[in-house]
């Protein structure tokens, strides 16, 4: 009489099949928490922006300046009272870095690359189907890494219309 050690084949399949399922319902919860990342992080930055554009509200009326504040050691410009809504302006307010990689004007088909974030700034106010409170000036648009700038995005627009404020916001459709 044989001693037998291992799985029959019977208890093998019937692992795999068990597994497999366990994958099959664990893939689209992970998918839909790697969505929810994007989407909480284009939130947080919405609401950095609102943030930062109180203190240099704030900044400006403590140095009574209507052209440039001094924030954290930057020149910040403002235009309008309100900061210039370009790439150098919205790195310095959040602290963020541009993307180590060469940048590509194909920011609708080349995805993010190299930081957190990518920033297309200083851009004249141009119909996105998705934000419908700008309706001119110039905006700043910042996405995340992976993403192209379509569908998951937060933006900064100053309107350049006299003591009207900034409109920042956010799209997470596509995130």
């Amino acid at each position: 009489m044989r001693n037998n050690n291992g799985f029959t084949l019977i208890e093998l399949v019937i692992v795999i099949i068990v597994l497999g399922v366990l994958a099959a319902t664990a893939i689209p919860t992970f998918i839909n928490i790697q969505h929810d990342a994007s989407r909480a992080v284009v939130r947080n930055l919405s609401g950095s922006l609102k943030t930062a554009m109180d203190l240099v509200n704030i900044r400006k009326e403590i140095d009574d300046s209507e052209t440039s504040v001094d924030y954290n050691g930057n020149t910040i410009t403002l235009v309008n009272g309100y900061p210039k809504p370009a790439a150098p302006e919205m790195r310095f307010l959040l602290n963020m870095e541009l993307p180590s990689t060469t940048w590509t004007p194909n920011w609708l088909t080349v995805p993010c690359d190299g930081s957190a974030f990518c920033i297309l700034g200083n851009r004249s106010y141009t119909n996105k189907p998705e934000i419908d409170d700008v309706t001119s000036g110039h905006v700043v648009f910042f996405w995340p890494n992976g993403y192209v700038l379509d569908g998951c995005f937060a933006y900064y627009a100053n309107l350049e219309i006299d003591s009207t404020p900034p409109v920042i916001g956010f799209v997470d459709s596509g995130c």
